[in-house]
This record gives C-alpha cells, sequence and structure tokens, in this order.
C-alpha cells in the first residue's frame, strides 16, 4: 500500500490484526462504529495536540469498494443493523441534509497510525430483513457534467436562480394548511390561483422543502412526506415548466428568458408547448415579416 501510515502491519500476516472504523456525519452530528469485538478509541495528532475519538462497537461491515466505471462512481456498500442510529434517519424520509462517511483502516497494535480507506456522501439506503444496505459515493467533481446552455424551445434556467433572476421573496406565497391527507396538503389560499400554478414549485414547512408534483384546486401535493405533518401556516412557490408562454404570461420575465424561442421540439405532436407558429402561444408574441417579435397582451 504506497503512502499508507500502516504498510508494517498490512504487510504482515502474522502481526496484522486490522480494525476499521466508521465515522458518520450528519447535520453537525457524528455517528462513530467500529466493526472490532470492543470499542476503539484513535488518537488524532494536529499542530502538536492530541485528541481521541471513541468508536463503538456495533454491528457494522462493508463490501468491497466498486472502482468506478463509465455510467458510476466509485462506492461502497456498508451494512448495519436497521435499529442503527444511521440507517433510521431513513426510515421514512430521506434526511433533509447530506449523511457522509469516512473509514478509517488501522491495527490493534497502533492506534495512532491510520490510514483513510473511504470517504464519501450516502446516496441511498435500502432495507431487507434486520439490516440496512447504505450505498455510499465517493463525490468526484471532475465526473459531473459541467452546465451548459443547450439549444432548445425550453429555457435553460432553473426558477430564482442567477440567470433567471426572479426573486424567490417576490412569489412566495404564505398560506394556512387546513388539513393534510397523505402526500396531499389543502389549503382555501392554494384554490385562489389556477390549476398546476403551484405544480414544480416548492412546499416549506419547519425548515424542511418538498417539491409539489401536483396542484389542483385547493390541493397540493408533496413528492415525499416531511418528517412531522405540515400544520399551521407554511409556505409555498410557484412552479415553472420553461415554455416561453409561461414565462411571458405568468412571470413577465421574457427578457430573461434563456431558451432559443424559434427551435421546434423533437417530437412535436407529443410535445406539450403550446398553439401557434414557431412553437409559442399566438397569443403570447406576434411575429411580423421583418423578425420583430412583439408582446400582445402582456
Amino acid at each position: 500500500m504506497a503512502d499508507s501510515n500502516i504498510t508494517l502491519y498490512e504487510n504482515s500476516v502474522q502481526n496484522g490484526r486490522p480494525v476499521e472504523c466508521y465515522q458518520f456525519t450528519h447535520a453537525g452530528m457524528n455517528y462513530q462504529y467500529t466493526s472490532a469485538n470492543q470499542d476503539v478509541s484513535i488518537i488524532f495528532t494536529e499542530n502538536g495536540l492530541q485528541r481521541t475519538e471513541k468508536y463503538f462497537a456495533d454491528y457494522i461491515e462493508r463490501e468491497t469498494i466498486k472502482p468506478a466505471s463509465s455510467s458510476d462512481s466509485v462506492s461502497v456498500t456498508i451494512k448495519v443493523s436497521k435499529d442503527n442510529a444511521v440507517a433510521k434517519l431513513y426510515q421514512g424520509p430521506p434526511p433533509e441534509k447530506p449523511v457522509y462517511c469516512k473509514i478509517y483502516r488501522l491495527h490493534a497494535q497502533d492506534l495512532s497510525n491510520f490510514d483513510v480507506a473511504f470517504y464519501g456522501r450516502v446516496s441511498q439506503a435500502s432495507f431487507e430483513a434486520s439490516e440496512c444496505s447504505l450505498t455510499v459515493k465517493l463525490e468526484d467533481w471532475l465526473s459531473k457534467e459541467i452546465p451548459n446552455g443547450a439549444r432548445q424551445f425550453t429555457c435553460n434556467s432553473m426558477i430564482f436562480d442567477s440567470k433567471c433572476r426572479l426573486k424567490e421573496e417576490d412569489w412566495v406565497v404564505a398560506a394556512f394548511v387546513d388539513r393534510v391527507v397523505g402526500l396531499d396538503v389543502y389549503s382555501t389560499t392554494f384554490a385562489q390561483y389556477p390549476d398546476g400554478y403551484f405544480t414544480g414549485g416548492f412546499l416549506r414547512f419547519d425548515g424542511g422543502i418538498r417539491q409539489i408534483a401536483e396542484h389542483v384546486d385547493d390541493r397540493v401535493k408533496v413528492k415525499y412526506p416531511f418528517l412531522s405533518t405540515p400544520r399551521n401556516e407554511i409556505v409555498v412557490a410557484p412552479g415553472c415548466d420553461h415554455l416561453f408562454k409561461t414565462c411571458a404570461t405568468r412571470f413577465r420575465n421574457t427578457l430573461n428568458f434563456t431558451g432559443c424561442l424559434y427551435v421546434p421540439p423533437a417530437n412535436p405532436e407529443k410535445t406539450n408547448v403550446g398553439k401557434g407558429a414557431y412553437w409559442v402561444d399566438s397569443q403570447v408574441v406576434q411575429r411580423d415579416t421583418n423578425g420583430f417579435v412583439g408582446n400582445i397582451e402582456m
């Protein structure tokens, strides 16, 4: 193992007594476990000062680290009991903030020398019988797709981002919850807006945020539940389907529309983009012979 602090023990069949410690971090809190049969204390030395972290013996094991592929990044699967505190974060709605995992590898003879075997973010959790499998992926920024504008009839911006330039505080709506049934939240405030106005937007409650999947009359449906049932006052924001018609009629923000207005969709018969020439609603824009685009009834 190149550039390792534990090479002496790693290469010894007789003297090697490997121990692995797992540190999960979520919302500023650490959950520390070891696969050893007793608690382990790791000694850290920073700037000449020593500190000790205790890792508690519990059922925890991992599979072999999977190398990166063309479609996925480096990952490892960690198995814990379903009653483990980290597993409980995923029983129900997923945690609001990301969960990170760092794996230390060391040997029982010398707890002051160790290697960081893996560090990544928990991307998913699955449960089977009494066991929870956590998939931890290495965050490889070089493998991420670089955002770029596409030549398409829909807007390239996200609502309220720096290119959209709409200010969230100007569009959010405070509402009082009448009742909640499953994923459906009811409020008389929603009925004051046309159906679909909040579809694709978001709902905020008690520090959490959920995307709105559907808005009909006085009901909005969120994609997955909150940790606690919404009650009293909530905040909702409208959604955007990235069409020029919506940008013009709902937000009056066509100067910041980043799509290519006259590029037709790949399959216009199956793509709901509005009526009229140039893939925009004829009630929204008009085009004269000189190429001028003017607003109608704005």
